[in-house]
């Protein structure tokens, strides 16, 4: 409350006061009182997803075997990928369960604010819920991923020890997913073009990520560029924890982590400064 001003009511003066609109201000609570909400979300837009596709929930086996097939023609049929004398079927297949998750997350997270206007405008909802939803509906394509590389790699007797970590790297890859999200989807609602970018950036993503191939191979401009990129450190532990990786680029995993923290203090900041005006831009 702001005082403006004096009336007078009887020779006595009375303050005049304006109301000041009220501004929620983003909790970390939030994201704890949220979960079933987000859990709720997330389940409606799978079943929005698959309800009218003739194959329905197959597509979570189709699509990432799909993907799959499609990366083995590329690089392995194609060219001579350099994969640190690991077969190439569970190789490409963790990098496959980790930019799976990331690009489909991002590219239904960064439209999620605009797409539920409704919530938005009508519901005092903590809008933080709708990322959170947005990630919980890529859960089971990436369980299916994940059961697929866990094969891959008994099949081929090469699970390490060190895949015990492997809570702790799902663990980093929702928190890094979930920190992307919270600066994108923000700067997505004010600024409608990047809902154009993000795509675009996704469909490159694949190429300058090292997905089908990996990082020891890639001439040194490259590399520099595939270090710096904040996906490869996340897929080289994955590849390290999962497949034994004999050289797995330190540097890159380092890089990532700090990426993770940078768009986590940021994104919290630029969503809890964007989020009461969210109502007013959709």
């Amino acid at each position: 409350m702001m005082l403006e001003g004096q009336a007078h009511s009887g020779g006595n003066p009375l303050p005049v006061v304006t109301l000041g609109p009220t501004k929620r201000r983003l909790r970390l609570r939030d994201v704890w009182i949220t979960r079933r909400v987000a859990w709720m979300i997330g389940l409606r837009d799978m079943r929005v997803k698959y309800k009218q596709a003739a194959l329905g929930p197959l597509w979570l086996v189709i699509a990432p075997l799909g993907m799959l097939a499609a990366l083995t023609i590329a690089f392995s049929g194609v060219t001579d990928t350099q994969t640190s004398g690991i077969p190439y079927l569970p190789f490409v297949l963790t990098g496959l369960t980790v930019w799976t998750f990331i690009s489909a997350s991002l590219s239904l997270g960064a439209s999620v604010i605009p797409a539920n206007v409704a919530l938005v405008r009508r519901s005092p909802l903590p809008r933080i819920a709708l990322l959170g939803g947005s990630m919980m509906g890529n859960l089971p394509p990436l369980g299916v991923l994940l059961a697929f590389s866990l094969a891959a790699a008994i099949g081929y007797g090469i699970l390490p020890i060190q895949a015990l970590l492997l809570p702790f790297l799902i663990t980093w890859l929702m928190l890094f997913t979930y920190a992307a999200l919270l600066l994108i989807s923000p700067i997505a609602v004010k600024y409608r073009d990047t809902l154009a970018i993000v795509p675009l950036i996704i469909q490159a993503g694949i190429f300058i990520t090292p997905v089908g191939y990996g990082i020891d191979g890639a001439p040194a401009t490259i590399k520099v560029l595939l270090i710096f990129n904040p996906a490869t450190g996340l897929i080289e532990a994955w590849r390290w924890a999962l497949l034994d990786l004999p050289n797995p680029s330190i540097a890159a995993i380092a890089i990532a982590g700090g990426w993770t923290l940078l768009f986590l203090l940021a994104g919290w900041r630029i969503f809890g400064r964007l989020e009461v005006a969210f109502a007013d831009f959709v």
